[in-house]
């Protein structure tokens, strides 16, 4: 096995690369965590918040600490069982039985239409083929 054979293996049944996707990767969290220390640090931003009534300041404290403990890497990949669970091209995916949307022969359906950005990865997915599409998306030139 080949080192692309393996990473066909962290394609999202949506076209999107594990490898570099934020939630797989924690960088939300992590990201999170950051917000809520500045947040925290800087007091003014409730003072801002009840002057400007933009947003509630408790509000954005809660969300950022939820982000920050509550949300967490993916296990795994999508299709070996990690990732979101609701997700309705994935569930449709396995109930096709299908490794990638643009499989199944009714693709592009009204479900993959929802999300754009993902029948154009699956597009280009399908087009260059699993290899050049992760050199690609890694930057790898031949």
């Amino acid at each position: 096995m080949n080192r692309f054979e393996k990473e066909i293996e962290f394609i999202a049944y949506c076209g999107h690369y594990c490898r570099l996707c934020d939630y797989f990767t924690d960088k939300i969290r992590e990201v999170a965590k950051q917000a809520l220390e500045m947040v925290e640090q800087h007091t003014e931003f409730k003072t801002f918040a009840e002057i400007t009534k933009a947003f509630s300041y408790e509000e954005l404290v809660k969300g950022l600490k939820w982000m920050a403990t509550q949300l967490g890497p993916c296990i795994g990949t999508c299709r070996g069982g990690g990732g979101w669970e609701e997700c309705p091209i994935r569930k449709c995916c396995i109930e096709r039985e299908v490794d990638f949307c643009y499989e199944c022969g009714d693709f592009p359906c009204d479900t993959i239409k929802k999300y754009p950005k993902a029948g154009a990865r699956l597009r280009e997915l399908k087009e260059l083929g699993a290899e050049k599409w992760i050199k690609k998306q890694l930057g790898i030139t031949d």
